[in-house]
């Protein structure tokens, strides 16, 4: 790092200008700056003076975390040299580009723009709580209008509370070529015009993210319509959003309308049980035959976090539902699925068979199918358990010796009681009497 003494001090501003020398935190200080503003510019100016002296990088990240650092014009010579080296061949590996928490002025944005254009590779940028404003989003959207590449924004942090900026970024969003993936994360958009003109160009996501704004009742309404149009939606953000029971209705309403295969993320928000079970009725409504077939077979729909320990401590059912959706089955196959579900789930049991009893024998191959694939399902997730080799030596058998028997074990004991608890002779009572009927009338022809 370059360090300045006194006399240097006295003619920074013209000597920044001409060679982006670092500027130390103390003169920061000096010019009004607190300590954490100060140390975090002289982090700033390091962090470009390696990237620009790098090459081959594959993402770049300037970062300021847990505050918004205001601009100065003696940062503007860093931010050329942040320029010419984005646009120089040593950058074109770049494809990521991240600015978390640092002020992007029309100043900057103006020596940045050209540099993003020229950037053939860049497929990812994020800009995090960088005070954009009208001026910025309006540069923003006219960067969007020349880029062909960008695949994925995320605008984070950074309000949006001007409706003609919002239809620019619209505009921008709907006629980009490759841009697939948006984040709309804290940028105000409890302004309901706003968030409307923003859906509008959003028709061509794969992905969404709107999370963190508070949009309430009226924009929960705005995305149930967003999502009853949408042909290509394959993830719904909504984290904390502070959706409600009450909006949970609306969505689970629409999702009977909606074929497409994709996640809804309903994470950190004001839902409860209710709203989790109508959530859950969506997906799966076991009133009757035809409600299970109207029922949602290609949506994930959660409120709770997808981890493995978090999914485990879920109800049977919820688990169960979420896997056949998310399956890689015909719609007919996972009907079936949520048919045998509804008919034995009792008391979060899946396997008790009692409402079969009263089913014709023709039923009983498809049933004992059904287990065979939940038996095929349960060897796979057996197979990646690991099992220590003091379970293995205790026992004085192989790994594939272990596994053979405890999934022997497992069907076995699964059959028995599945058949235990279902009332075979009433499944076999019209073909006993016909054979008895059939001995019977042998024995008369013989006399």
């Amino acid at each position: 790092m370059n360090q300045l003494n006194n006399n240097q001090l006295a003619v920074l501003p013209r000597r920044s200008r001409r060679l982006a020398t670092i500027i130390p935190a103390a003169h920061w200080v000096s010019m009004g700056y607190s300590e954490v503003q100060a140390a975090a510019m002289e982090r700033l100016q390091n962090d470009i003076k390696r990237y620009c002296d790098g090459g081959n990088e594959t993402e770049i990240k300037l970062h300021v975390r847990g505050i918004r650092l205001p601009h100065h014009e003696l940062m503007l010579p860093h931010w050329e040299k942040v320029a010419k080296s984005l646009s120089s061949s040593r950058h074109t590996s770049v494809t990521c580009l991240c600015i978390r928490g640092i002020s992007l002025p029309p100043t900057v944005l103006d020596i940045l723009s050209p540099a993003l254009q020229s950037m053939n590779n860049l497929i990812n940028l994020d800009l995090i709580r960088n005070g954009l404003g009208n001026d910025g989003f309006l540069h923003l959207s006219h960067f969007l209008n020349k880029n062909t590449r960008l695949q994925k924004l995320a605008i984070l942090q950074n309000v949006i509370d001007d409706l003609s900026a919002a239809g620019s970024l619209s505009n921008a969003f709907k006629n980009h070529a490759t841009l697939k993936r948006l984040v709309l994360s804290n940028c105000g958009l409890n302004n309901i015009p706003i968030l409307e003109e923003l859906l509008k160009g959003c028709t061509r996501m794969e992905a969404l993210g709107i999370t963190r704004n508070d949009f309430g009742s009226e924009g929960v309404s705005l995305i149930a319509n967003f999502l009853h149009s949408n042909k290509t939606i394959g993830l719904l953000q909504l984290r904390g959003d502070k959706i409600t029971d009450d909006d949970v209705l609306v969505l689970a309403s629409v999702l009977k309308y909606n074929s497409l295969r994709f996640e809804l993320n309903l994470r950190d928000n004001c839902i409860t049980e209710e709203g989790e079970k109508a959530l859950l009725n969506a997906l799966f409504d076991q009133a009757s035959m035809d409600s299970i077939v109207e029922s949602n077979h290609t949506c994930v729909a959660y409120t709770f976090n997808p981890e493995p320990s978090i999914v485990a401590q879920r109800p049977p059912i919820e688990t169960e539902v979420l896997d056949i959706n998310h399956g890689d089955f015909t719609i007919g196959q996972k009907i079936r699925k949520k048919v045998a579900l509804a008919l034995c789930g009792v008391d979060g049991s899946l396997f008790d068979l009692s409402h079969f009893n009263d089913l014709p024998l023709q039923l009983m191959p498809r049933v004992l199918e059904l287990m065979q694939e939940h038996s095929e399902a349960r060897t796979r997730e057996f197979r990646s358990m690991p099992v220590s080799n003091e379970v293995l030596d205790s026992l004085s058998v192989s790994f594939e010796q272990y596994q053979r028997k405890q999934l022997e074990k497992d069907a076995l004991s699964r059959l028995f009681h599945t058949l235990r608890g279902w009332e075979l002779p009433r499944l076999f009572e019209n073909l006993n009497t016909s054979v008895t009927s059939g001995k019977r009338k042998r024995r008369r022809t013989r006399r």
